[in-house]
């Protein structure tokens, strides 16, 4: 008898390790519910002859495409969570009365793995630049952060997790700004202000429902257009239940969502124009609310507010590009520009330039010193891309990195691109970076880093 329970039971192990693979087999087709792309199924033969990262690329495939992989990852995962109370998957954080978080916003909330000042004083300046480019043309300029949803609702996280107590990188960046003269709409103090009426994020979703957008929204619309524009005040939600969302998905692919969301049933009247042929980066919208027109660069919190800026303005187009393209200001003329960031993505602020042609500046005081420095140049998006290292001391509050061409002063951002990293050696350890129109006539640059007491120079830089 027990040799028979024995047999029997090594069987079922066998057909449940089986299950998968012959799932597959017989054409087994899961749904993507989770917020990234799944992992794409490898060639066994390259360019270059036979693929030696396939077994790799293969086991990322199988482990993403394998037979009743959501109804397998929704036991195991319901499982950890009745006997853990927690979730064993790193990108979702079990809080307090179900509410789901983020892990990618662990550090944000702890205050660990925080960007120096010199970084945030960078991203500060970073913005400034493009402030005053957009400004220079005539149009308003605003740059909101959306918050970690542990940020507005740090009660619900779990106990274990203790915040250090030291600014986050939101805060940090945000006294930046206001020292940079940025026009910075706070909507972590918003949202949190808000809280009174009513949940504002969705308990199993990294974004906000739509009370919170709506929030965020009269905080973009009071910033830039002051008090003309619809509030919705008015309007009061109903509680529905069967909300799923991004983090539930994480855990439970193949278990339905029956979350409570506000509904509000609002018209939002707008028009979407015509998708082109694989662009996902750009939406564009008409109503006719008025003439006023927006362009919004997003990530996916912008995808909330969309419906409401939509319906208040004329020509609405939101970009998902990144580095920030503004090309886009002279196709769609714009009376506005507004930056939403999320908050866990600030440091992304530090890694690319703007597509944003420099704008022609003066140079006061005099030349007090030399500086080091080494050039390259390139092409990129119909537009010359010239950047550089150099090396000594840099204080990106206080200081201005300057690009000499021909007659010409132009302020460059502080950031080395990644097509000129290789100069980022023998101490050159500083980067700049500025775009000019397509064939820059100039062969010789000089660098110059200007402050209150004048500025130091380069000799002249020949491009690499």
């Amino acid at each position: 008898m027990r040799r028979k329970l024995l047999i029997l039971f090594s069987g079922a192990v066998v057909l449940l390790c089986m299950l998968p693979t012959v799932s597959l087999l017989l054409g087994y087709e899961g749904q993507n519910y989770e917020n990234r792309p799944l992992a794409r199924m490898p060639k066994l033969m390259d360019g270059k002859g036979l693929n030696l990262s396939f077994p790799d690329g293969f086991d990322n495939w199988f482990q993403d495409h394998f037979g009743l992989r959501e109804e397998m990852v929704t036991a195991f995962n319901s499982a950890a969570e009745a006997a853990l109370k927690d979730s064993l998957n790193e990108d979702v954080i079990i809080g307090k009365e179900d509410m789901l978080f983020f892990g990618e916003t662990l550090p944000d909330y702890l205050g660990t793995d925080t960007l120096s000042d010199h970084d945030i004083a960078r991203a500060a300046r970073i913005i400034r630049i493009q402030q005053e480019c957009v400004e220079a043309k005539g149009v308003t300029f605003a740059f909101t952060i959306a918050p970690n949803k542990n940020t507005v609702y740090p009660e619900y996280m779990p106990d274990r997790l203790a915040p250090t107590g030291l600014p986050s990188n939101r805060e940090r960046l945000a006294q930046a700004l206001e020292k940079q003269g940025v026009n910075y709409i706070d909507l972590a103090a918003v949202l949190t202000a808000a809280k009174d009426e009513g949940l504002l994020y969705h308990y199993h979703d990294t974004h906000w429902n739509e009370t919170g957008a709506l929030v965020g929204y009269r905080a973009i619309m009071e910033n830039i257009w002051q008090d003309r524009y619809q509030t919705y005040e008015d309007v009061r939600p109903v509680i529905k239940t069967g909300y799923a969302g991004d983090l539930h998905y994480f855990l439970f692919p193949a278990e339905e969502g029956n979350m409570p969301y506000p509904y509000y049933g609002i018209s939002y009247e707008y028009q979407t124009d015509p998708s082109a042929p694989g662009n996902t980066a750009a939406i564009g919208t008409t109503s006719a609310a008025n003439d006023r027109r927006l362009l919004l660069y997003r990530d996916s919190f912008g995808d909330g507010i969309l419906p409401m800026l939509s319906a208040n303005h004329g020509r609405v187009l939101y970009s998902a590009e990144f580095p920030y393209n503004y090309s886009l200001l002279d196709s769609e003329q714009p009376d506005a520009v507004v930056i939403e960031l999320v908050e866990r993505n600030i440091r992304n602020l530090l890694t690319r330039a703007p597509a944003l042609p420099a704008m022609e500046t003066g140079l006061s005081g005099q030349s007090i010193g030399r500086v080091e420095a080494a050039i390259a140049a390139f092409s990129r998006n119909g537009y010359t891309v010239i950047c550089g290292a150099f090396a000594g001391e840099y204080s990106p509050d206080a200081e201005r990195i300057l690009l000499k061409v021909g007659d010409s002063v132009y302020e460059a951002f502080p950031i080395l691109d990644e097509q000129a990293e290789y100069l980022a050696d023998d101490g050159f350890i500083h980067g700049f970076c500025l775009t000019l129109p397509e064939g820059c006539a100039a062969e010789n640059f000089t660098l110059i880093i200007e402050n209150a007491e004048g500025y130091r120079e380069s000799g002249e830089l020949s491009v690499e």
